[in-house]
């Protein structure tokens, strides 16, 4: 909170011994990173108990040193706040709630006009991208009922119809909207998605499941929570697929070959491990090594017809289509990779391991260390997965000499030569 950007002029300056903290309203530009009374609450008492230090501090003409330590502790306490705060959704999923501090309504006066053109959230930057991201996995959203997300579609085409926000609904509302068709909805057939598939459904899917791998003991254990995990991984992978139809014969032998890799790899692991015990301390990292081999053989050969078949859409700065590029589908299978096969498994497989550890002492029976495990487990996938899809623009930007010989020397509408070219990397 303390290092986003101030939103306009709606910003708590707290100075703190020659420095200076621009601290948002706490407009957060998704309403799916506060909960609802509580912690709004506890949030407000800090900032005004803030305010009221620095405005004592400076007013005064001398300062003792526990007069001086007051600021000190409320940016503490602002921080624990808040930071407890974003661990949490607790608004409505269709209707953002206005947050008011010091009088102002901070969420309404940071919220853009409502538009179809672009996204909510600039995704030029990593920290545009996060915000949309969170809202793409926004598990709150599982809970919308079929005419919940119809009636959005009837406010969407209205908007589109008219080109105005219908009356008496606001922009928050409309984006609000606009979220939940787009994360409900196939973008190409306009289907209902399958819930369990959904992106918003990957963290309360992906938590038991991880934490079943973490704790399997035995051969047994391990191919059926691998199976399970795999299972899953296509299920997803099928549910938000790029077209509209599915090549039903790569779908099943990507489903296969990432099973046989995960248990194959486990199982080989295990049984080194066990054979050498100078490597037993890197037993618990075995089931991330399968996950990351796996998953990442499931998506290059899901994906294969776009890194060695027909390519994917390549388009110039104005969306004009240039053609088919394998070439750019090879960047955006080995981005994705990169990002969700690799790095996004780090927090869920590795972190809790290693927090485990740390909080060895306290797990005084089974079932607290199970407890904790699976809630350190569901924070880490919470807080990394919109990380990692963040870390690269989903829209990539190719130099068109990284293309094949037919983009070379292309024109633009204004017979300027064609450059850079765009492509979708997926996610």
């Amino acid at each position: 909170i303390l290092q986003a950007p101030a939103q306009g002029h709606h910003s708590r300056r707290l100075l703190c011994d020659n420095i200076v903290f621009c601290v948002p309203s706490l407009c957060t530009p998704t309403p799916a990173m506060f909960p609802a009374q509580i912690a709004r609450r506890t949030v407000q008492q800090q900032l005004r108990r803030c305010s009221s230090a620095t405005t004592k501090q400076f007013s005064s003409s001398s300062s003792s040193s526990s007069s001086s330590s007051k600021p000190k502790q409320c940016i503490g306490g602002v921080v624990a706040a808040s930071a407890s705060a974003a661990l949490f959704w607790a608004s409505s999923p269709s209707r953002a709630e206005s947050l008011s501090v010091g009088g102002l309504d901070a969420r309404d006066s940071s919220v853009p006009p409502f538009t179809m053109d672009h996204p909510r959230y600039d995704q030029s930057t990593f920290f545009g991208r996060l915000m949309g991201m969170y809202d793409y996995i926004d598990p709150r959203t599982l809970f919308l009922s079929s005419d919940d997300v119809k009636q959005c579609q009837a406010m969407l085409e209205e908007f589109k119809k008219t080109g105005r926000v219908p009356a008496g609904v606001t922009d928050e509302e409309m984006w609000a909207a606009r979220k939940n068709v787009e994360v409900s909805l196939h973008p190409i057939t306009g289907e209902e998605l399958f819930r369990p598939g959904r992106m918003s459904a990957f963290v309360p899917m992906n938590a038991p499941l991880c934490a079943l791998m973490l704790m399997a003991n035995g051969p047994k254990q391990v191919v059926l929570t691998q199976w399970l995990n795999q299972t899953y991984n296509s299920v997803n992978n099928y549910v938000n697929r790029a077209g509209a139809t599915v090549d039903w014969s790569a779908l099943l032998q990507s489903y296969g070959l990432a099973v046989t890799s995960a248990c194959g790899i486990s199982l080989a692991a295990s049984s080194v491990i066990s054979a050498v015990p100078a490597l037993q301390v890197l037993g618990p990292f075995v089931p991330y090594l399968a996950v990351v081999a796996a998953g990442s053989a499931n998506m290059t050969f899901t994906r294969m017809e776009e890194w060695n078949g027909a390519g994917v859409t390549v388009v110039d700065e104005t969306g004009r289509e240039l053609g088919m590029s394998k070439k750019a589908g090879q960047m955006g299978v080995a981005q994705t990779v990169l990002t969700r096969g690799v790095i996004l498994p780090i927090a869920p497989m590795v972190m809790p391991i290693l927090g485990m550890k740390l909080l060895k002492p306290f797990m005084i029976n089974k079932p607290v260390a199970v407890v904790t495990e699976l809630c350190l487990i569901t924070g880490c996938i919470a807080g990394m997965l919109p990380v990692a899809l963040s870390i690269l623009p989903q829209k990539m930007e190719i130099n068109v000499s990284d293309l094949e010989p037919e983009f070379q020397g292309l024109k633009d509408a204004n017979g300027n030569p064609v450059t850079k070219a765009y492509a979708n990397k997926g996610l």
